[in-house]
């Protein structure tokens, strides 16, 4: 532990934390946008993000899921070093720390298995609903010291709340559709119902995550925590 310490010591007096925080919006949101451009027949309000992943624009959207979440994983341990205080307790924000790079890796990993074999398939859906479950515990814990750390703002508190109010409020349909899905004996209308509203619902959840990452490295470079 103390060697990585050490590494990430070594790394952020080369490239301050908050750069990591950076690519990994920049790298994100180009990857997004590149995909949906040159993949003309996908309606981002009809079809989930993973059906982007195996068209056209698939291995763009794939490599810069894979890229910005390798550069997500040194700026949730900034930002988590950042937001020691005599009112955070160390051992949430450790938690915090650890659920960031949980939802990191396995964000790397749903980039990684995106085909269309049976296999491949349940090893995507496995990772990318530990990464639904780790987003909505990574944004909600740092909000939550952010919110008891009286060196920021209440702007920058205020963003958090509300991104993490649409990550966690994700799980909600997500988690009736897939249950209607998989028992479709029991609720499978509902499920069907609620389904149209889930892509748009998910890409709005996934530039929320984005813009996450931009709103607080740009504090954190502004106020030189």
């Amino acid at each position: 532990m103390k060697k990585i310490n050490q590494f990430f010591d070594n790394l952020f007096d080369i490239i301050p934390g908050y750069v990591f925080g950076l690519l990994a919006f920049i790298i994100g949101f180009s990857g997004d946008l590149i995909a949906l451009l040159i993949t003309p027949g996908y309606q981002m309000w009809r079809s989930s993000i993973s059906m982007l992943g195996i068209q056209t624009g698939g291995i763009v959207w794939r490599i810069g899921l894979i890229i910005s979440n390798i550069f997500a994983i040194p700026f949730v341990i900034f930002f988590g070093r950042k937001l020691k205080d005599d009112n955070v307790n160390e051992f949430v924000r450790r938690l915090a720390i650890g659920c960031g790079i949980f939802t990191s890796v396995s964000v790397v990993l749903t980039g990684t298995f995106t085909g269309t074999t049976i296999l491949l398939n349940y090893l995507h859906g496995v990772f990318a609903l530990f990464s639904f479950i780790g987003g909505a515990l990574t944004c909600s814990i740092y909000t939550f010291l952010v919110l008891k750390n009286t060196k920021f703002s209440k702007s920058i508190t205020y963003t958090g709340i509300i991104i993490s109010g649409i990550v966690v409020s994700y799980l909600i349909p997500f988690f009736i559709t897939s249950f209607c899905d998989l028992f479709r004996n029991i609720c499978y209308p509902l499920g069907e119902a609620i389904y149209p509203i889930m892509p748009i619902y998910e890409w709005t959840m996934i530039f929320a995550i984005l813009f996450w990452y931009l709103s607080n490295s740009i504090y954190l470079e502004k106020v030189k925590l």
